[in-house]
């Protein structure tokens, strides 16, 4: 028979099931008995456990509205809206740490958060997530300064007056998947900072941004299958920026696809498709990238172009119904090879 045990907490149900090529096998369930701490209006979070939004706030005119400072975290917004009143300083939600060490485990899930300086923002948090929420009309979407080890997931920042979703500082090995950036005033998804490293972007959607996906003295990262679209300046950009891996994306319908400057060096552009810039990739003042196996189509000025860019590979490239094939401008020992553009 099963045996139940209860705590004060929680109900943990064990069962033998039988035993199965010679090994016992066992069963457990743990089920939250209270369930989550509600919460209805603005409040700061000091204790481990998990809370859940129970109406929205509206026009709210706390400096910050929900404060976590506590590890082991879980808010749960189940669709509410936490509105503030965009005065500057201000917050709809922020992690952050009350004494020396970080806060660890911290998830928010499914909330919206607009009308703030800052929509959402963990800060010294680590291993924590953020999920299914949406920012917009704050002057920051979402953003992680001195967070690593994070999870961005399946969030929404838009119409933000100056970025969507940022890393900051030494914010590194986090992962940004199916996250959507857009109509946000300057940047998308925005990483600057030479402690924002080995971050993992993929799959992510910029689109009308002034740039869709951005990297500013950020170092080793990997940018894979992420789509930028219909953003005014650039779809990727990349300035001071070192050993990062671009594959697998696709860029269209913006003046750049591709943009390497500043410096930038050691990076790869790899097997993306640039269609319908006016410029598909485009490196100035870059040396010592490859640029390989990538399909540029519909370029209206250039198909690649290098200007003042030293020592770079660019080959295997191909495409169609471009205004021109690659153009080389004050640059030095190029390997340009097996394009047909």
């Amino acid at each position: 028979m099963p045996t139940i045990v209860t705590f004060r907490h929680a109900v943990v149900l064990v069962a033998t099931l039988g035993v199965v090529c010679g090994g016992l096998w066992l069963v457990t369930d743990t089920v939250d008995a209270q369930g989550p701490r509600e919460i209805e209006s603005c409040t700061t979070v000091t204790e481990p456990g998990r809370y859940a939004l129970t109406q929205d706030v509206v026009d709210s005119e706390k400096d910050t509205c929900i404060r976590i400072r506590s590890s082991d975290v879980v808010l749960l917004g189940h669709g509410h809206r936490i509105d503030g009143v965009g005065a500057f300083g201000t917050a709809g939600v922020v992690a952050s740490s009350p004494g020396p060490g970080p806060l660890r485990n911290v998830t928010v899930r499914n909330v919206s958060v607009t009308d703030w300086d800052d929509g959402i923002r963990f800060i010294g948090v680590e291993d924590g997530a953020v999920v299914g929420t949406t920012t917009a009309t704050n002057r920051v979407g979402l953003s992680l300064l001195n967070a690593p080890d994070n999870r961005l997931a399946d969030n929404v920042a838009r119409d933000n007056r100056l970025r969507g979703i940022s890393l900051f500082e030494s914010s590194a090995n986090n992962t940004l998947v199916n996250n959507t950036a857009t109509d946000n005033g300057f940047f998308g998804i925005h990483l600057v900072e030479a402690g924002v490293r080995n971050n993992t972007l993929v799959n992510n959607t910029a689109s009308n941004n002034e740039f869709g996906i951005v990297l500013i003295d950020a170092h080793g990262n990997a940018v894979t299958e992420n789509t930028a679209d219909e953003n005014g300046i650039a779809g990727i950009w990349l300035s001071a920026s070192r050993e990062n891996r671009l594959a697998r994306n696709t860029v269209s319908k913006q003046f750049y696809g591709v943009f390497l400057s500043d410096r930038s060096s050691g990076n790869t552009v790899a097997d993306t498709v640039a269609e319908s810039n006016a410029v598909g990739i485009r490196l100035r003042s870059s040396d010592d990238n490859r640029v390989v196996n990538n399909t540029v189509r519909d370029s209206h000025d250039i198909s690649i172009l290098l200007i003042s860019s030293d020592g770079n590979v660019v080959a295997g490239n191909v495409g169609s119904d471009n205004a021109r094939g690659v153009t080389v401008l004050r640059s030095a020992n190029n390997s340009v090879r097996n394009n047909r553009l």
